[in-house]
């Protein structure tokens, strides 16, 4: 094998692929980038078993051939030789770098032991990049980091009647957003979150204008194609919670506040949540909202806010991360809070905006 290439035009691909790549412990392959070069391009390609990303450029191939090397080596080596024309030699199991002014050689292994990125799938629908790009930010970070449950480490990924739509729960709080489109398609798939997040990342990278989302054919397998970039995840197996039946239908209190207003003192009220399992008391009363938070080792604070109030008086607390993470991600400015009991499940929502909706369960101080 044999290619040259400006280090400019590889590097973003390394980059983006090594961060699929797996641990050396697991399986020594999994820790190298897979280099293919075949008439007039390159593919490079990374997977921990679990995520599998393959990007292509075109570029100079001097020979065709393949093989692995270390994700880390060869980046560190790329990453310094700016500006340069990078010329790759692999001859058996040895690549071999050159510059007019450098050279190294990097032990790799056979690209036979690689393992194979499952790529093809039935097509199931085109979604425009911008609409990936601005929902699922919205939606994810709901989602448990805890493994768990790993049902609720996913997002729950659905296309019907011309309707994408995003639901993510870890068991306190949900999130979930439906948002129009042109396909008329039908696909429901448990996408884990870190995959969503590497697809944010890649298709701020690339910039395309759609994507195409195809499953396997013993559909485990969920396929990203954009561009140059192609994505394969493992889906989660499992049945995801009834979230439909999460959602408040009873209301005694609702509440209309500005979501800048309201975030600035549920940051303020969280310097003294800390210590205490991040728990901030909230006051809603006929002129608006009271927050108090406090610990004994550091002392207390109050924050009054307005808001428009119909309803009851109600007190309740929250987790003031679970807040903050709610409020961090409205694109409007208004917003709407339904209240049915300090025990009772919570509804946030852009007042404008009926296609996104939160859920936030409060802590129970007795």
């Amino acid at each position: 094998m044999k290619f040259s290439i400006l280090q400019q035009d590889i590097m973003p691909i390394l980059n983006s692929a090594s961060r699929s790549v797996g641990m050396k412990a697991q399986l020594p392959v999994l820790g190298n980038i897979l280099i293919e070069a075949e008439s007039g391009s390159l593919k490079v390609s990374a997977t921990n078993l679990e995520v599998g990303v393959v990007r292509t450029i075109k570029t100079e191939v001097i020979e065709e051939g393949a093989v692995s090397v270390p994700a880390r080596t060869l980046v560190d080596l790329v990453s310094n030789l700016q500006g340069e024309k990078i010329e790759f030699t692999a001859n058996s199991n040895l690549m071999e770098i050159k510059t007019p002014t450098f050279s190294s050689t990097i032990n790799g292994i056979d690209s036979s032991e690689f393992p194979a990125i499952p790529l093809s799938g039935k097509e199931t629908a085109l979604v425009k990049a911008d609409t990936l790009h601005s929902c699922l930010p919205q939606v994810s970070f709901a989602s448990a980091l805890d493994e768990g449950r790993p049902v609720l480490t996913g997002v729950l990924t659905e296309i019907k009647d011309k309707k994408l739509q995003f639901v993510a729960t870890d068991g306190y709080r949900l999130a979930h957003k439906v948002v129009e489109i042109d396909e008329d398609s039908s696909f429901k798939a448990l996408v884990p979150r870190r995959t969503l997040e590497e697809i944010l990342r890649l298709i701020s990278e690339e910039k395309p204008l759609q994507v195409n989302i195809s499953t396997s054919d013993n559909q485990n397998q969920i396929i990203f194609s954009f561009g140059n970039t192609k994505l394969s995840s493992r889906l989660i197996e499992g049945q995801f919670p009834s979230w439909e039946k999460i959602i408040p239908t009873d209301k005694k209190t609702t509440v209309n506040f500005d979501r800048n207003e309201l975030l600035k003192a549920v940051k303020l009220a969280s310097v003294f949540a800390r210590g205490e399992a991040n728990v901030i008391k909230f006051f809603v009363g006929n002129q608006g909202i009271t927050l108090t938070s406090e610990t004994k080792e550091l002392g207390g604070q109050k924050k009054e806010i307005s808001a428009k109030v119909l309803g009851e008086e109600i007190q309740i607390a929250f987790n003031a991360k679970f807040l903050m993470d709610v409020l961090g991600a409205f694109p409007d400015s208004e917003v709407e809070m339904q209240l049915s009991g300090s025990l009772s499940a919570v509804l946030v929502r852009p007042l404008q905006d009926s296609s996104l909706e939160y859920i936030i369960m409060p802590i129970n101080l007795s």
